[in-house]
């Protein structure tokens, strides 16, 4: 197996690829459900609008504070601000939230598959193996896993925009009127649960040691970022005003069951959701591949062995992690955790290291 380097060879077109795939996971197939749900109108999209400015705004900050002070990735930005020490522990940290997030990817790709596909297979298989196969994966190069991405990317684009095509003939403007007839206030407070749809962009802190010196960050984030919140405005309004608000509240897979009434004879398939289900779960699996790249990198960071040997612990750690949930209060919790997670790591971390990195740089002077 070939070992895995950090080499500085993404393009800005690779870069974007890649956070697009960690972008376009759960929440295209469920975020319809779930934003209707916390806000009992059909205003979801506002919440994702404005999700998407906010983190847009923040994506561009990370960049400029990296570019700022000369780092590439987060273990260098967190030891100029904290020290080695307080570092390695972040890192660590860091690395857990990712191998968390890789396996909830994992189980809801093992949720869909159980659902549509193999309904007698238990779960813990398909993790396993979904998990396993992430792993082998890992060994490679980060630019042979993001040539897997900018091939398969395309493809899942063009099959959601073909299915929300197929939909869009049933969708009723009714469904989604009045907007916003409680106000903007529950929008706003909603918009929580819209920055949890972009959960992945935090990649960004391991991506940027691997660009090319011609690479544009920004451009890449930036571009990718508006072109999910776009997706998943489109995505929201279409399923809702065809749905309905009261129907997509009960539905696990919203995005899944617009297809169903639809022939697909387009897409040269019998019905248009097994081809959309196809494509997904190959986004489920390189989501989970990009966070366990992520996790393992840190790691390497933090314990100075090879990191052939960080792997399989990695691996296992994921497994347990996607495995671990049991009961409502289980999920319930670690739902909650992944949402404090974020916000702390994407949004706290970066400005603490850019106001500590900037004070001692006056110090100095």
């Amino acid at each position: 197996m070939g070992q895995v380097q950090t080499n500085h060879t993404m393009t800005t077109y690779q870069l974007t690829a890649s956070l697009l795939c960690v972008l376009l996971g759960v929440g295209v197939m469920n975020l319809p459900r779930t934003l209707t749900v916390d806000i009992g109108t059909a205003d979801g999209w506002l919440s994702i609008l404005c999700g998407g400015i906010i983190i847009t705004l923040q994506y561009a900050f990370v960049c400029f504070a990296f570019k700022q002070h000369n780092v590439h990735s987060i273990d260098e930005y967190t030891t100029k601000a904290f020290g080695a020490f307080l570092s390695k522990a972040i890192c660590l940290l860091l690395a857990s939230y990712f191998l968390l997030l890789g396996g909830w990817q994992a189980v809801a790709m093992s949720e869909m598959i159980r659902y549509f596909l193999l309904e007698s297979t238990p779960h813990y298989v398909t993790i396993v193996t979904i998990i396993l196969l992430c792993a082998y994966a890992v060994y490679y190069s980060l630019p042979t896993i993001v040539r897997v991405a900018c091939f398969f990317l395309p493809l899942t684009v063009v099959v959601l925009f073909l299915v929300l095509l197929i939909g869009f003939k049933d969708a009723s403007i009714l469904n989604i009127r009045p907007v916003a007839p409680k106000g903007m206030l529950p929008i706003l407070l909603n918009s929580k649960n819209g920055l949890q749809s972009f959960q992945g962009i935090e990649m960004i802190f391991i991506l940027l040691a691997s660009i090319q010196k011609t690479t544009r960050p920004i451009k890449a984030g930036v571009g990718a970022l508006l072109f999910s919140t776009l997706l998943y405005i489109l995505t929201y309004i279409i399923v809702v005003a065809t749905v309905g608000t009261v129907e997509v509240q009960l539905l696990t897979w919203p995005t899944i069951t617009l297809t169903h009434a639809s022939e697909s004879s387009l897409l040269f398939t019998e019905r248009a959701d097994s081809f959309l289900i196809t494509t997904w779960i190959l986004q489920f699996f390189l989501t989970s591949l990009f966070t366990l790249y992520s996790a393992v990198f840190l790691l390497k960071k933090v314990f100075p062995i090879s990191r052939n040997w960080l792997i399989p612990p990695a691996t296992i750690t994921m497994i347990g992690l996607a495995l671990w949930p049991q009961t409502i209060d289980d999920i319930t919790k670690v739902s909650e955790y992944q949402q404090f997670a974020f916000v702390s790591f994407f949004f706290v971390l970066p400005i603490a290291c850019y106001a500590l990195v900037s004070l001692r740089k006056k110090a100095r002077l």
